[in-house]
């Protein structure tokens, strides 16, 4: 047999498995969280706002407005309004090209916190918004279906509502 012959099929079984094995490492993309202490099954750490009170018209009328051309700061209000389970993912943009290292994330099941909302926390406390961070969310049912990406004070969503000083994103 000839050397050349046996060259050029060599070649192009290497060529294929060199692509095949860097789509393969393309799709193992993950994104980890690890806390220090484990959280009970089924929970978030979240906080719930105090019952409503009684409103006048007035009140009934007020809408959350878009988001504003100032930098505003607030809690972030979740409302997960669809059938799936997700996962929302946030990157906090720490100062002009910075984001912070290890983003954080919280898990819904379906329609969770589909009335009021829940308030976002982390587990050093309290969660605050700024302008730049970005917000994404990703059914976790295998139906490839997301939301986002959402960039604070940029995007149309979230909204920032005024009255109770903190942004709110419903995922329908």
């Amino acid at each position: 047999m000839n050397m050349k012959s046996l060259v050029h099929p060599a070649v192009i079984i290497a060529s294929i498995l060199g692509i095949f094995g860097l789509v393969w490492i393309a799709l193992q993309f993950s994104v980890t969280i690890e806390i220090e202490e484990p959280l009970p099954v089924n929970t978030i750490p979240a906080t719930r706002s105090p019952a409503p009170t009684p409103t006048t018209p007035a009140q009934d009328a007020v809408v959350p407005t878009p988001n504003p051309a100032a930098t505003s700061s607030g809690a972030l209000r979740m409302s997960n309004q669809t059938d799936q389970p997700v996962r929302v993912a946030l990157l906090a943009k720490r100062s002009p090209n910075t984001y912070t290292q290890a983003p954080a994330h919280w898990d819904f099941a379906p329609l969770e916190g589909n009335e009021e909302g829940l308030i976002l926390s982390l587990p050093e406390g309290s969660l605050t918004l700024n302008k730049g961070d970005i917000v994404v969310a990703f059914a976790q049912d295998g139906s490839g279906r997301y939301w986002g990406p959402y960039v604070v004070g940029e995007t149309p969503t979230p909204v920032w509502n005024s009255q109770a000083q903190e942004w709110q994103l419903t995922l329908n």
